[in-house]
């Protein structure tokens, strides 16, 4: 049994975007004694009764399997705990337990480093604002991150290897499955010239499900996100959020007030969730000045100087009450539903959903951002609250 078979073992048993990892570390030290523990000494840690039961099953067939398929398909396996691991991804709550890399990962620690994100319908507008921004950027020494999908991300990974940098692309699959399969010549670039990496297993299929979880990663890797094209509803605003609440600095290229897609960007720019940026010399002189957004939000009352800043909703425009409004139909998945109604019956925080409705913390995740998507739920400072105009 190797080290890494441990911990692809705990990563298996703890599943994505899981808080439990640093704790189980802290009082047992490794994923050997991990693993080691009977069910009683894994119990002193507090966790639901689904989390005790995967923990304590101990067969490693599955972990070995997968380390298997690394070796063989010269995936480098890189846990929380490795020298290799990104130190501003490592500082997230919810870090990834073991990555899963193809081709070189840059070094990050004395790198800046943007995410560019924005919607997969691109315009021409849109992909012509990304690949002038990330390329600008890569030109200039910065590290671009970014998810290979269509549109706005594949643009960006595609200007910053053009500009002769390299770059990270992060997936929402297994690092040996290329989705967009469009993007096959793209995936061989950047593993030639930086790395694509994942949370996910070898031959994980890419699912909606991982998608939402994969977005943490991307901002989480960034010391700036920039949303370059999004509508009002998009993965992309989830991704400012989650950068935001991870400390990062957002900014936001902003576009035509007629348009759908740029709902989203201007939206953010006036709510004031977002710099306004025109040029990538924003972005750089922005930090060659050692400007902090998040430390300017915290002075305005928009992030909440907690464990995990969040955007205080008192910021926006309060809904009129005297105004009767049509009830909306939650047309979700069934965890979606499950979720909703947990949420709506008083369990605000991930973990009293999770134990609430039986479901994994990647589960509740997943759900909980496709109805934030929909506008079906409303992030707060306490957790989350039901919209009040939407039905089962």
């Amino acid at each position: 049994m190797t080290s890494e078979v441990c911990w692809i073992w705990l990563a298996e048993r703890l599943g994505a975007g899981s808080k439990l990892c640093r704790r189980l570390l802290e009082v047992f030290g490794s994923p050997e004694e991990i693993w080691r523990a009977p069910r009683e000494q894994l119990a002193v840690v507090s966790m639901t009764r689904h989390r005790l039961d995967c923990l304590a099953d101990k067969d490693l067939s599955y972990a070995q399997h997968i380390w298997d398929d690394c070796v063989r398909s010269h995936i480098a396996v890189v846990p929380l705990a490795d020298a290799a691991y990104p130190p501003p991804l490592r500082d997230i709550a919810d870090p990834p337990t073991v990555l899963y890399v193809r081709g070189t990962l840059p070094d990050l620690r004395n790198r800046l480093t943007v995410s560019v994100v924005g919607t997969r319908k691109a315009t021409p507008y849109g992909r012509h604002a990304a690949r002038y921004f990330a390329g600008t950027l890569a030109q200039n020494g910065c590290l671009i991150v970014s998810g290979m999908a269509e549109g706005i991300d594949g643009e960006a990974n595609r200007a910053a290897l053009d500009a002769g940098s390299e770059t990270i692309a992060v997936l929402g699959c297994g690092v040996d499955v290329c989705y967009p399969s469009a993007h096959r010549e793209l995936m061989r670039d950047i593993i030639a010239h930086g790395a694509v990496i994942s949370e996910y297993p070898p031959g994980a299929d890419p699912d909606r499900t991982h998608f939402p979880m994969r977005n943490r990663i991307i901002t989480g890797l960034s010391r700036g996100t920039l949303v370059v094209e999004a509508p009002k509803k998009s993965g992309a605003l989830i991704s400012a959020d989650l950068a935001l609440e991870q400390g990062r600095d957002v900014f936001a290229v902003p576009a035509d007030i007629n348009r759908p897609n740029s709902a989203g960007c201007n939206g953010l720019i006036r709510q004031g969730g977002a710099e306004l940026v025109q040029s990538p010399s924003d972005i750089l002189s922005y930090y060659e000045h050692g400007g902090s957004r998040n430390a300017q939000l915290v002075q305005l009352g928009f992030v909440q100087t907690e464990e995990l800043p969040e955007r205080k909703l008192a910021a926006e425009a309060p809904p009129v009450v005297s105004v009767p409004r049509s009830m909306r139909t939650l047309a979700g998945s069934e965890q979606e539903c499950t979720v909703w109604r947990a949420v709506r019956d008083g369990r605000h925080t991930v973990d009293s959903m999770v134990e609430h409705t039986g479901l994994s913390a990647s589960e509740v995740l997943t759900a909980l951002t496709m109805l934030e998507v929909g506008a079906y739920v409303i992030r707060t400072g306490e957790g989350y609250r039901a919209a009040d105009d939407v039905q089962l």
